[in-house]
């Protein structure tokens, strides 16, 4: 039995090897997708920080003998980042474990890796139950770069050409490893004896740019997300904590006869996972996809802003309703 849970209502007591906590963090920034392509703030233990980012400079220019050089001066905007926290509660049965706590911290780590990496890039991508204002997939909607259609050579091109025709350059696409067997086929038609691919399976490149697959689950077979990745910023601003109970009771989930679960009394292990995570895209028209849903979860207010969480997977756990309701995207004028 591995599923999420509620970790307000969850008393934990036993302490963890301080290594555990390193590895699901560091696991955590290499599998998902956004914290591999983002840039990091430093956020110093804080909940919100201000930053600056250069959107471009003046330019140089020529100058002869003896005359003054010209001062390019740059151009800096200001920003926000905003950490909201992200939450998960595995319990399991020792006979799962084999009774044994090295088991249990081999065993639990790749599962809590999973499901938070999955909920920071639905959460930032398609702003599905997400704690933030905004999402890649709300950006490229609102700056009118959004296309449907097959993942072929055409198309492909057409999905940088919403960047660079506002001047932008792309730097990185975000893929699923379903569409692998697009990539390799996305080549020039009519083309004669040495037609043009894009797609570099070795090197794992799209014209020339890295692709970083998500996990399953989070972008759809067909799904293409082709952006500038320098205004995705990203900050963890206090420690990923992790604690480890054999005797809690845990209040959101039930066992079938409507009692709550007792690890101790049912001879169970759970551990819980908190961390905090700042996600900001600071320029929309930096954003382009190819059909990708967008969501309409915005939750507003968030853990500690009452009870219970807002998240909708969360109420989904504790007998509510799962969040299944996606807007479809749709071209954008």
């Amino acid at each position: 039995m591995v599923q999420q849970f509620n970790p307000n209502n969850v008393m934990t007591t036993q302490s963890v090897p301080s290594d555990v906590a390193t590895t699901i963090i560091d696991r955590i920034m290499g599998q998902s997708a956004i914290l591999q392509v983002a840039k990091n703030v430093e956020m110093q233990g804080q909940k919100t920080k201000k930053f600056s980012f250069m959107t471009g400079v003046g330019g140089a220019y020529w100058t002869g003998e003896t005359q003054r050089i010209a001062t390019s001066k740059p151009t800096f905007l200001q920003a926000k980042l905003e950490a909201k926290k992200l939450a998960v509660i595995i319990p399991v049965s020792k006979e799962f474990l084999n009774y044994s706590y090295s088991n249990f911290f081999s065993e639990v780590t790749p599962l809590i890796v999973e499901q938070m990496d999955k909920a920071i890039d639905l959460a930032v991508i398609k702003g599905i139950n997400t704690p933030y204002a905004d999402s890649l997939a709300n950006a490229a909607k609102t700056n009118g770069a959004v296309l449907t259609g097959d993942i072929n050579y055409d198309n492909i091109l057409a999905l940088e050409n919403k960047l660079y025709d506002k001047g932008l350059q792309g730097n990185a696409f975000l893929s699923t490893l379903t569409n692998n067997p697009a990539l390799r086929t996305s080549i020039q038609k009519d083309a004669g004896l040495y037609p043009d691919k894009l797609y570099d399976s070795a090197a794992k490149t799209l014209d020339g740019m890295p692709v970083v697959d998500t996990q399953q689950g989070v972008l759809n077979k067909g799904d293409l997300v082709f952006g500038n990745f320098d205004y995705l910023y990203y900050g963890l601003p206090g420690n990923l904590e992790v604690e480890l109970d054999k005797s809690a009771q845990l209040s959101t989930l039930t066992n079938a006869d409507g009692t709550p679960i007792n690890l101790y009394e049912q001879d169970m292990v759970a551990m819980k996972v908190t961390m905090d995570v700042a996600v900001l895209p600071v320029r929309q028209d930096a954003f382009a996809t190819l059909n990708v849903n967008t969501g309409d979860d915005v939750l507003g207010a968030v853990p500690g802003d009452g009870t219970d969480s807002n998240d909708k997977n969360a109420k989904a756990n504790t007998k509510a309703k799962p969040a299944t309701d996606v807007k479809p995207a749709t071209e954008s004028k």
